[in-house]
């Protein structure tokens, strides 16, 4: 007989100890992306998952960056939870009501950087495959369950290292995923993401000079740019819309990096830039890349001397299941009976990997976990009872979408 949602909480909940002591360690190991190498980290989920009684691997395309894939059952269904390894920094410590990496508990939640994106969700991804073995929740037969702690994801959602490395090796054959941040709603996609960096070239002349001050030498780097980037505000993109996404459209925000001038003195032939534009399901990224360059070319026109360089940094599309898929329903529906509120089915703003499994043919929820906040700021939280809500959740999804009539 199949556990009933109430059975499933319970059983979870005489684990949370042992994942919260499981979490905390993993937020105690820093895994800044672009400074610390995630190796720690997934030692660390592979020595919790010996401890545990499963085998992990550590596969890598960067040996000093391995992912970790931990498997459980040999059946023809496959199922992946999916959380990253690394996180952003920090930022100002003092910031923080306590220190970054520390893990401390106040108030029944836990305060670090990765706590909520995306530490927490790899922790409750672990434990549900314990559960689902010691428990005879889901029948290893009929069904194969996949945890994969994944790399390199902070630095843009396009990474050759991580979740892309493991769909092309084959390691995450699966008819269904979760990628496992904290979350309040279900989330069945995401925006896209286009990055592009705008490089400037004018011409350097003493800032004091008679030439720069009769207009006859010199080309200002930084204003030509910043004349550019203002343009580029003042467009409207239009976009396709979509009913999960309610209140999002196609978002350009130009200038979220600048740099630019030599020295005081000297008029600036060097100015650089970085446009952050999020795109839509269905929308493509050259129609925004046109009218980038038309603004481009509109302004260097009227600026002789002054050149401009577009190269794109980040290129990956929004992605969304239907909202009307099983996975979606089933996942609502738990919600509903073991948080007490239907979550809403959306999509999400920000971009992340799930239009990789998505594309792989993979049905997937991009974004649903424990209750958490202030990722990417100060005191990044998750809330220690939703982590075995959230394995409770995730157990009874994947009997239900994967193996309907259990052991």
């Amino acid at each position: 007989m199949k556990p009933d949602t109430a059975h499933l909480v319970a059983l979870a909940r005489e684990r949370q100890a042992e994942v919260v002591t499981f979490l905390q360690d993993l937020i105690r190991i820093p895994s800044v992306n672009g400074r610390d190498a995630e190796v720690a980290v997934a030692q660390r989920v592979a020595e919790e998952a010996a401890r545990l009684g499963f085998k992990a691997d550590l596969i890598a395309a960067d040996p000093t960056r391995p992912n970790v894939v931990v498997n459980w059952g040999d059946g023809p269904a496959g199922f992946a939870l999916i959380g990253h390894l690394d996180t952003v920094a920090a930022g100002d410590a003092t910031r923080w009501s306590s220190a970054p990496f520390a893990a401390e508990i106040r108030q029944g939640r836990i305060y670090g950087r990765g706590a909520a994106d995306n530490k927490a969700g790899i922790a409750c991804g672990l434990y549900t495959l314990a559960l689902a073995r010691d428990h005879g929740v889901l029948d290893p037969n009929n069904v194969r369950l996949i945890l994969a702690g994944v790399v390199d994801e902070e630095s843009g959602a396009s990474s050759q290292l991580g979740a892309r490395y493991l769909l092309d090796q084959g390691y995450l054959k699966a008819q269904g995923a979760i990628y496992a941040y904290a979350s309040d709603i279900v989330c069945i996609g995401h925006r896209g993401l286009l990055r592009v960096t705008l490089i400037a070239q004018g011409k350097a002349v003493h800032s004091g000079s008679p030439e720069w001050s009769a207009g006859q030498a010199g080309v200002n780097a930084v204003t030509g740019l910043a004349e550019i980037l203002l343009h580029l505000e003042a467009l409207t993109l239009t976009a396709p819309e979509h009913p999960a996404f309610a209140g999002l459209g196609c978002t350009l925000t130009p200038g979220t990096l600048f740099h630019g001038g030599e020295f005081e003195s000297m008029v600036p032939a060097q100015a650089e830039a970085l446009v952050d534009v999020r795109l839509m399901p269905g929308q493509t990224s050259q129609t925004v890349l046109d009218e980038i360059t038309r603004v481009i070319n509109e302004v260097v026109g009227k600026r002789p001397g002054l050149h401009v360089a577009l190269t794109v940094k980040n290129d990956l599309p929004g992605a969304a299941i239907p909202a009307d898929h099983p996975l979606a329903v089933i996942a609502q529906r738990y919600t509903h009976q073991i948080t007490g509120r239907p979550w809403p089915i959306a999509g999400a703003g920000p971009a992340n990997e799930g239009y990789m499994l998505i594309g792989a043919g993979i049905p997937t929820l991009c974004g649903f976990g424990p209750t958490g906040g202030g990722a990417h700021a100060p005191d990044e939280w998750v809330a220690v009872d939703s982590l075995s809500q959230t394995i409770a959740m995730y157990l009874g999804i994947i009997r239900d979408y994967l193996d309907p009539h259990g052991p």
